[in-house]
């Protein structure tokens, strides 16, 4: 709805004298200075009978949002409205009328000579003109309040201007979810879901804003979840492909590009002469005319192979259909592409050799590519500087204190729960078992594992990983200490018994 932080209106106050009430809700008062009292009476008396369908006829949110318009508008909450606040309300509630229409309803209603419109005309005017509205033109309206960029298209983008527009700062997530609800064929984001004629209005008022000489131009998209790779249509830039329908019937021309977006290719030598404004120009075009490849439908195209015998000879051969085969590594394209095949036939069709890409102005150089210009990091090893550990709290935190009152201890240890006869006798089972003893290695055994760590950290030739687990060795385990721990404690045992044997 209409929002304009908290302002005190004549529609909002609490001040009888300002308000009279009627079959239609609140009626705000005219302005001082211009209402004579019988005449504002009769007006109100008048109007308000005439708004008895309305009443009934209207939702309430509609009258809301009347109501809310006229007090957005009206901006010194005396109740009525000049010609340039009218104007800019019905534009609000999604009527565009000219300066003549807007003038015509104030004279129709200005009985005494204010050239102002009161609520309650206002009321009766918008709510006659709102019965009257098709409700396809609800649904343009509403969708045009979104699609604030112009393409015929809500997304994502629009929908959180519109949140933050509104106060709700939803989450991208939330948004998606919103146009994942009602995105029947999970194509991302367009009208599709809209009745034909709507379909027909969004195209038209697209077509109004493109240039002249590309109206009419572009074929119809195809919906995201129908969109297929280069790969997946079977044909690519650097093909041969024959035309089977239309002027250019029977022609073999190379493949500029494939659109997905369209599901057609663009051939060369297959174009059409448009005019371009001069800020349109390619880089390097000199002329207003420029010959603008032609959309061709897959449909219409076969792909060609050629073939040479052994004098030499090149022989072509067209396609009726292509299948695609098991999938392998192509070094060119740096992906795994699928085998492409003649339908019904062992006939491979190899794809053609990529595009060159060739560098410019802003290409960075191979050797400054792979120029080290970072340090190799570890989880091994802490980023943080241990003079500074101590400084990452709050110095005043009571989480910082070396001494716990009662009730912090209380809170960290839980109260002693009495144990079961089970776990009595586990425990009692535990302590009659004999003390878990390690000897140290002998010195063959170890220097049989070093010889074999030794082997595998020589076979390791990345310097990250060398650098890596040169940090682990350095870091303290508190389990292998434990174990030398009890290895010590079983050699001084060893040694005292020996000892007293003595």
């Amino acid at each position: 709805m209409f929002n304009r932080g908290e302002r005190i209106s004549s529609l909002g106050g609490n001040n009888g004298n300002n308000l009279s009430s009627g079959n239609n809700g609140i009626t705000p008062s005219k302005r001082n200075v211009y209402a004579a009292p019988s005449n504002a009476g009769g007006s109100s008396t008048s109007n308000n009978s005439n708004n008895v369908n309305l009443k009934s006829d209207l939702a309430e949110e509609q009258k809301l949002e009347i109501r809310e318009a006229f007090q957005l508008f009206d901006m010194n909450g005396d109740g009525s409205l000049d010609y340039h606040e009218t104007k800019v309300a019905f534009r609000a509630l999604g009527f565009e009328l000219t300066k003549r229409e807007v003038l015509d309803i104030i004279h129709e209603y200005d009985t005494d000579d204010t050239n102002l419109l009161t609520y309650d005309n206002f009321y009766k005017t918008v709510g006659e003109m709102i019965l009257k509205r098709d409700p396809l033109d609800e649904i343009r309206r509403a969708f045009k309040l979104f699609d604030v960029d112009g393409t015929g298209k809500i997304s994502v983008r629009n929908l959180r201007k519109i949140s933050r527009d509104l106060g709700e700062n939803l989450s991208d997530e939330e948004l998606q979810a919103m146009i994942d609800e009602f995105d029947l064929d999970e194509d991302g984001e367009n009208i599709d879901k809209l009745p034909k004629n709507l379909q027909k209005h969004f195209l038209k008022s697209q077509d109004a804003t493109a240039l002249p000489t590309f109206k009419g131009f572009f074929p119809d998209k195809v919906p995201k979840s129908q969109q297929k790779t280069r790969f997946e249509a079977g044909i690519m830039e650097g093909d041969l492909a024959f035309v089977t329908e239309g002027p250019h019937k029977g022609k073999i021309v190379e493949v500029l590009t494939y659109t997905p977006e369209f599901d057609s290719v663009s051939l060369s030598n297959v174009s059409t002469k448009k005019l371009m404004p001069k800020p349109f120009w390619p880089e390097g075009h000199t002329s207003h005319v420029f010959d603008f490849p032609d959309y061709v439908p897959r449909s219409k195209v076969r792909v060609v192979g050629k073939e040479k015998d052994d004098s030499g000879k090149v022989s072509y051969v067209v396609a009726e259909n292509v299948t695609l085969g098991e999938l392998y590594y192509d070094e060119r394209f740096k992906e795994w592409i699928p085998r492409r095949y003649i339908k019904n036939h062992d006939y491979e069709l190899p794809w053609p050799e990529p595009s060159k890409i060739e560098d410019g102005e802003l290409s960075t150089p191979p050797a400054t590519v792979i120029e080290k210009t970072f340090a190799f990091d570890t989880i091994g090893k802490s980023t943080i500087p241990k003079k500074l550990v101590n400084q990452l709290r709050n110095p005043y935190s009571k989480f910082k204190r070396r001494a716990l009152d009662g009730l912090q201890v209380a809170k960290l240890n839980g109260p002693v729960m009495p144990l079961t006869v089970e776990q009595k006798i586990w425990l009692a089972k535990q302590a009659s078992k004999p003390e878990k003893k390690l000897y140290p290695l002998s010195e063959e055994i170890q220097d049989f594992i070093g010889s074999k760590m030794a082997q595998h950290l020589n076979k390791i030739e990345s310097p990250e990983l060398r650098m890596h687990l040169e940090a682990l060795s350095n870091k303290k385990c508190r389990d292998f200490e434990k174990t030398l721990q009890i290895i010590q404690r079983t050699a001084e045992e060893e040694s005292s018994k020996n000892e007293n044997q003595n």
